[in-house]
């Protein structure tokens, strides 16, 4: 046998549930209301300081904190909007006050809460927390975009070069095909004329003497040579109607057959007559003196001249005769006349001798058509005419396009009416001297600069692709018709019909969408629907789809779903709804719409479905470094990207493991890493997953390995401080919160600890971390109170007592081991009034406190610490602490104490226990290896104690007996030894932080398998097991006792 001494290094293990034989130093089988603090040991945990009682506060809300920065952080409380009551109750973090939410209670606006069976999604982004109804269906708007311009039944013209000699044609394709134009008319062009003088007709009849082009007058000279140009339309020189001789009236000829029911049927048929005489001797008569005939008597001749005229024909321009008959054609004349009005005055008559065909539009009915002047000597040619010719012809109403109106606008013409959108053209040789736009089109650079206000376009990116189409809308300079420019939109309701593909509503229905809960920065929040009327001043509305269609832009995929979560992450707000994840655009937090649909873009939102062989419905997401993590009940998912952006191109969703988890526990970010539940077996277990690399599976740890049956499978709440290292979980209505503290230093985990709290009156309502703060809402005494547990000591004279040994030591500063320590009660408080009662002959010297709460009849575990200051007597009182012999509604009364109302700092508050049992030690052999077969009797245990406190240590017999008599007989009687007191000590450099210290031996004296060591802390004083060391006597060999 030989002496052994060995040391525990530390109490920060806390609780392990293995067999003692393989705990790891510093482990425990219990460790209940302490926290194992590297920095100051195994420590009482902090007391639950009163903040404020929550007025209103009902047993059937939804607990929720918004935690906006340092100095804003709220309370809230949402009840199901059933009733007229006021659903949702905010209380200030720092006070507990109440703050005032509008609109007031019977608002319409809250049915959006109503029903819901399930926790809201909340999330909270700067000034505005959104709120989501996991029972309400998001809906499409009923808003509908309205009608495009004139019901979407138009289109433009444009005419792009203006040509002599060109028919210009618009007709409406419904009953003619694009390929299929209409059926043009053959006309007939003048390829010959011929020309007749019109000789005087025969005395007494009305026949018309047609000398022919060449004949003779006896008249001496050539005074009826002319050149006269001429037109089968008429003109001074010609006659079209009347008689040819006005001396003949009865029956006579008219002058031309060239009209039709009063209308000329020829066009442009223009030549010049030129007449030519010749004077020729027409006789020779001899001459002879006294007409003797005789030779001799020759006198000479005596000449008689006539003239011979002969007329030609030069065609100019073979024009157009309308008619479909080449008969009728090559019947055509006309009479010309020279020199009218003087005495040389002719008449002929110009006939066409010869025609060809030719394929024209003119008088095709139903279209609108214009033709130019053949050439400059016909006609100015302009843009404007060519309009103005094809407005007036389509708006002709008895031959013009049907159903289609035209107005001229800059180049072109806009066309409107039911049959507009089908108007096709014909222009050029080739086809190239106009174009038509109606709703749609393939090359931007086509579409006219000037056009109607609001004239919209489908262009097709893809011709065989409707999911890249996109439109544009044109916005005129003066909101009329002209001069603008071309802006991206929304297609128009009902744009190519009304089937229901064409119905284009705006967008989503706020009312079933979140809500918003408006911090106003002035004490009061407004509770509000997302929607353009109740946007105030602020563009933080749903917005309404810009661009595109239901193909190109179609709603998110949240729609006909419910939203269940909502998160925040690079800059978008996301939505949750089954399997649907949807991200908004960066930036811009209530759109939901892309951006454009002329090309993807980096700002569009993001809306992914997650897909596994299970149900991967979404319960909770967790943004963290890597991306989003995301739970299902059976699976885990990570969305990320490998890009520095952040987009619907480059983002990722894929599965890093497959574990269940628990659907209502919501997952908590360790830092580097995620701890998450699940409540399949007998208890809930936890596990860590490390998402080491993006295209790695994670690694999941399971944490409760060492406690497996420590967390109950029905805990409903789950919080964290990742700055502090601590994870909390609590069941709502119970009094007992489990904590993970967790430890890394070196990405390796220094520490992994379990260890309980219990609030000993009132139960646990909802929890979380703040600020190096645990708020607890905890019921008790019939009302909701909000309690801070500061991890982070931020003490205070208010809340404080000071212990000084009144000395200092000089290392370059003055380091003194003056400190501040806190009472530890739960529900502390500082008494709002105190008032002390000397002794009388029938009370005893009391003191009665006023608290902010209901203490209630009976005053069980409520106690005062003294802080600072005197009694009435000029005594200090930092340190004293009692039991409250009586209390009455929020009164206590404290017996032979008697406190000064002003000088006596008092905290007062529930006194709650700290309790450790330790585990059976046994010879640590080295390398975690442990003798548990050698026989060892432990003599006892050495405690350092740093802030020192008070402590109970509390020996008990494992082993016990019943004899005869039926007695419960101990081998050994309980042993308890109480330490009170501190002992000061100086500060060291580079020691242990704790300033204040104190050593304690426990005398055992019994085998290491034969007791049980308690330690209470069952003071309201700070108290913390900084490490330990145990002797005894130890044999390698064990003894049994038979």
């Amino acid at each position: 046998m030989a002496a052994i001494n060995q040391r525990i290094p530390n109490f920060l293990g806390g609780v392990s549930q293995q067999p003692d034989k393989i705990k790891f130093p510093g482990q425990l089988r219990s460790c209940h209301n302490a926290v194992p603090d590297i920095t100051f040991g195994l420590k009482k945990r902090p007391p639950g300081e009163f903040v404020g009682t929550l007025t209103n506060a009902t047993s059937t809300g939804h607990w929720y904190e918004i935690l906006r920065d340092g100095d804003e952080k709220y309370l809230v409380q949402i009840t199901p909007a059933n009733s007229g009551s006021m659903p949702i109750r905010v209380w200030d973090l720092s006070n507990g006050n109440q703050q005032t939410v509008l609109p007031s209670a019977g608002s319409n606006v809250y049915s959006y809460l109503a029903n819901a069976t399930e926790a809201y999604g909340l999330t909270t982004i700067q000034d505005y927390t959104l709120i989501a109804n996991p029972q309400k269906t998001v809906a499409e708007g009923t808003s509908l975009l309205a009608t495009a311009l004139d019901g979407g039944n138009y289109s433009f013209v444009r005419l792009d070069t203006i040509a002599y000699n060109t028919e210009y044609v618009l007709y409406d394709t419904t009953n003619n095909t694009v390929g299929n134009p209409p059926t043009p008319n053959t006309y007939y062009r003048v390829t010959s004329l011929k020309v007749d003088f019109l000789g005087p007709p025969a005395t007494g009849t009305n026949a018309i003497n047609l000398a022919g082009s060449t004949w003779g007058n006896p008249d001496a000279g050539t005074r009826y040579a002319a050149s006269a140009p001429f037109s089968f339309s008429g003109g001074d020189n010609v006659q079209l109607t009347g008689n040819l001789y006005t001396d003949h009236l009865n029956n006579a000829l008219g002058a031309s057959n060239v009209l039709v029911n009063g209308e000329n049927i020829t066009e442009n048929i223009e030549g010049n007559l030129q007449v030519n005489g010749v004077a020729y001797i027409a006789s020779n008569t001899a001459n002879f003196n006294n007409n003797t005939g005789a030779s001799a008597d020759f006198l000479g001749y005596t000449q008689d001249y006539d003239n011979r005229y002969t007329a030609t024909i030069t065609l100019k321009n073979g024009g157009l005769i309308r008619s479909t008959s080449k008969t009728t054609a090559e019947s055509l004349y006309v009479t010309v006349i020279t020199s009218k009005g003087t005495p040389n005055e002719q008449k002929y008559r110009i006939s066409v001798e010869a025609v060809e065909e030719v394929q024209t539009y003119r008088d095709v009915t139903g279209i609108g058509y214009f033709k130019t002047p053949k050439n400059p000597d016909q006609g100015v040619l302009s843009m404007s005419t060519i309009l103005k010719g094809l407005r007036d012809s389509v708006n002709n109403s008895s031959n013009g396009l049907a159903n289609v109106n035209a107005e001229t606008v800059g180049s072109g013409l806009y066309l409107n009416g039911t049959s507009a959108k089908n108007v096709n053209f014909l222009g050029g040789s080739v086809n190239e001297n106009m174009s038509v736009i109606s709703t749609t089109a393939q090359d931007v650079s086509r579409l006219p600069n000037m056009n109607k206000h609001g004239y919209t376009v489908q262009v097709s990116n893809t011709a065989e692709l409707d999911t890249d189409d996109y439109y544009l809308k044109f916005v005129a300079d003066n909101g009329v018709s002209g001069s603008g420019s071309y802006e991206e939109c929304l297609r128009p309701h009902n744009f190519n019909g009304t089937a229901a593909d064409q119905t284009i509503k705006l967008g989503l229905d706020a009312s079933t969408m979140p809500h918003a809960l408006i911090n106003n920065r002035n004490g009061t929040f407004t509770f509000t629907k997302l929607d353009f009327a109740s946007r105030g001043s602020t563009e933080n509305y749903w917005k309404d789809r810009d661009v595109g269609d239901n193909t190109s832009n179609p709603m998110p995929s949240i729609v006909g779903k419910q939203i269940s979560n909502l998160f925040f992450h690079r800059n978008r707000l996301g939505l949750i709804a089954d399997e649907q994840i949807v991200m908004s655009r960066p930036g811009s937090y209530f759109n939901l719409f892309i951006v454009s649909a002329i090309a993807a873009s980096d700002d569009n939102p993001i809306d992914i479905s997650v897909s596994d062989v299970k149900p991967a419905f979404i319960n909770h997401t967790l943004p963290i470094n890597k991306g989003v993590m995301m739970f299902s009940d059976n699976a885990q998912f990570l969305l990320f990207t490998e890009s520095d952006i952040f987009s619907p191109k480059t983002v990722r969703l894929k599965k890093i493991s497959s574990y269940e988890c628990d659907s209502t526990i919501q997952p908590v970010d360790l830092g580097t890493s995620v701890l998450f539940t699940s409540s399949v077996s007998a208890y809930a277990r936890a596990f860590e997953a490390v998402v080491i690399d993006d295209d790695a599976p994670a690694q999941i740890i399971e944490q409760t390995r060492v406690v497996p049956e420590f967390l109950p499978k029905d805990i409903t709440m789950s919080s964290n401080s990742a700055s502090i290292g601590i994870t909390t979980y609590a069941k709502k209505g119970d009094s007992f919160c489990y904590h993970y503290k967790y430890y890394n230093a070196d990405n390796k985990r220094e520490q992994s600890a379990w260890y309980t709290w219990n609030t000993p009156f009132g139960t646990y309502q909802h929890m979380f971390y703040t600020g190096g703060n645990f708020f607890a809402v905890v019921y008790h005494n019939g009302s909701y109170k909000l309690c801070r547990h500061e991890y982070v000591t931020d003490t205070t004279s208010d809340r404080s007592y000071t212990i000084t040994d009144g000395s200092t030591i000089s290392l370059g500063d003055q380091i003194s081991t003056d400190r501040s320590f806190e009472a530890h009660l739960e529900h502390m408080t500082i008494p709002s009034s105190i008032a002390g009662y000397s002794q009388s002959t029938t009370e005893p010297a009391r003191s009665v406190v006023t608290v902010p709460y209901t203490v209630g009849s009976s005053p069980v575990g409520f106690y005062m610490v003294g802080l600072s200051g005197t009694d009435a007597f000029g005594e200090s009182i930092a340190g004293v602490h009692k039991a409250a012999d009586s209390s009455s509604g929020n009164t206590a009364t404290f017996e032979n104490i008697v406190l000064h109302s002003s000088n006596s700092k008092i905290a007062v508050g529930y006194l709650y226990i700290t309790q450790i049992e330790l585990p059976t030690y046994y010879v640590n052999l080295g390398q975690n290896a442990y003798d548990t077969n050698g026989d060892l009797r432990i003599s006892g245990i050495n405690f350092e104690i740093g802030e020192g406190g008070h402590m109970l240590f509390t020996l008990k017999n494992r082993l016990t007996y019943v004899d005869s008599a039926g007695n419960v007989v101990k081998d050994i009687e309980d042993y308890v030894q109480e330490e009170t007191g501190i002992i000061t000590d100086y500060s060291k450099a580079n020691t242990h932080a704790s300033q204040l210290t104190k050593s304690v031996r426990v005398p055992i004296q019994r085998k290491n398998d034969k007791y049980i060591l308690d330690i209470y802390m069952n003071r309201p004083f700070s108290t913390a097991l900084i490490s330990a060391s145990w002797d005894g006597i130890y044999n390698t060999k064990r003894h049994v006792r038979r």
